[in-house]
């Protein structure tokens, strides 16, 4: 097991061994660490690319200053802007002499545009329906916005985040004291056993086109994702702002094993469209699958549905701190509590997709809910109102409920 150091002017031709010899890049990173080997990444760099450990891999910092970034934005240069009719500019993002930042993976699926520091995440899925300053479409090869000058006139500082993943779970991995800050895709994401996620912070994740999906026009982006049979992995310490979907999430279809002792703790979560969600698709060939152990403890969440991505998504209802979508799995073995949750747009709680009822093994209580105006504690789904009634009679039993 090596230990290597990572900095933004080191050489992909030295050894990388330490300090003062680093290497460069991440596609150097992926191309040469092996099993259990720690990757150290300097502190005050930005690093570019989709991280892709082995198995028991420690990505971690060294130096002083702020944590390390690792990004995927693509920086457009002026010249790469082509005029293609009024107020229409297209850049070709499969050469990388037309942009900076992220030039190892190629993706053209934008989910927002960063424009002087301002999100602009008004994505067209034709070019025709253009119409307004920063809207944009793009295809698998390029992107187009709308722009009633050319884009570098207007703006000094131009980047597009696109569909590519932060971090690839790999089993026993453990990231720590890093940023994941600009990408249309995940943070972190997969199927994974064993994983530590200490003290990272997500910024402004999401907004991508969900490849494959049915509907043309869905869009998708979470901090950490954990996809089915998971298990054993816990995220705590992190702060997560700006994700266009949920902060942190288990999901999955087709599960055979589920999600075992996963622990989220003393997590800063705010101005996201949701903070956790779960959601399941049963395989009546594996009886018994769910969730198991599994916490969400200790956390802050502040103004879910309150980011960037609500204006622009067609699903504004979810916009809560607890998510519980299409739940088949029989075993909901969760507990959320020590959590404060302040200011959900709609509702603290939301039930969708088919999940009509809180599953009776899914514990809510000892969390502070601090209820904005007109913001409901819990969603009315499709279930009686006395139902609807007990459940939140029971919530304001075992939890502090609090107005504004």
């Amino acid at each position: 097991m090596a230990e290597y150091y990572i900095s933004s002017d080191g050489r992909d031709d030295s050894d990388g061994l330490s300090p003062d010899t680093p290497w460069r890049t991440i596609e150097k990173l992926n191309q040469s660490v092996c099993n259990g080997d720690t990757v150290r990444f300097r502190c005050g760099d930005t690093f570019y690319g989709n991280v892709r450990p082995a198995r028991g891999t420690t990505l971690t910092c060294y130096g002083s200053g702020e944590k390390p970034v690792v990004s995927q934005y693509k920086f457009p240069l002026a010249h790469a802007w082509k005029s293609i009719g009024e107020n229409l500019w297209r850049i070709d993002l499969t050469d990388t002499d037309n942009f900076t930042g992220n030039v190892c993976d190629m993706d053209a699926n934008a989910g927002f545009l960063l424009i002087d520091g301002v999100v602009h995440a008004v994505k067209r899925f034709a070019e025709s329906d253009l119409a307004n300053q920063w809207e944009f479409y793009s295809d698998d090869t390029s992107v187009t916005v709308f722009s009633h000058e050319h884009p570098a006139d207007l703006a000094e500082d131009i980047r597009i985040a696109c569909n590519i993943r932060c971090v690839n779970f790999a089993d026993g991995l453990t990231v720590e004291n890093l940023v994941f800050d600009g990408t249309g895709g995940h943070g972190i994401s997969g199927t994974v056993q064993n994983a530590l996620i200490r003290n990272c912070d997500f910024i402004n994740i999401g907004g991508s086109r969900l490849p494959g999906y049915p509907n043309p026009t869905t869009r998708y982006g979470n901090g950490v994702e954990c996809w089915s049979d998971s298990s054993d992995v816990t995220v705590e310490d992190c702060t997560f702002t700006g994700i266009y979907d949920v902060a942190i999430t288990m999901q999955g279809n087709e599960v055979k094993s589920g999600w075992k002792n996963m622990t989220f703790c003393r997590n800063l979560i705010y101005n996201c469209q949701q903070a956790f969600e779960i959601w399941s698709s049963y395989d009546s060939d594996y009886p018994g699958t769910g969730f198991v152990n599994c916490r969400f403890e200790d956390n802050v969440c502040l103004d879910s549905g309150y980011c960037w991505g609500y204006d622009v998504r067609p699903n504004k209802g979810v916009s809560c701190h607890l998510l519980l979508y299409h739940l088949e799995c029989p075993l909901c073995d969760i507990t959320v509590t020590g959590n404060i949750f302040s200011g959900a747009r709609l509702a603290a709680i939301w039930k969708t997709g088919g999940c009509t009822q809180i599953p009776a093994d899914y514990r809510i209580a000892g969390n502070t809910f601090v209820l904005g105006k007109d913001e409901d504690l819990c969603n009315h789904g499709t279930e009686s109102s006395d139902e609807y009634e007990d459940f939140c009679g029971r919530l304001r039993t075992e939890n502090r409920i609090r107005r504004r």
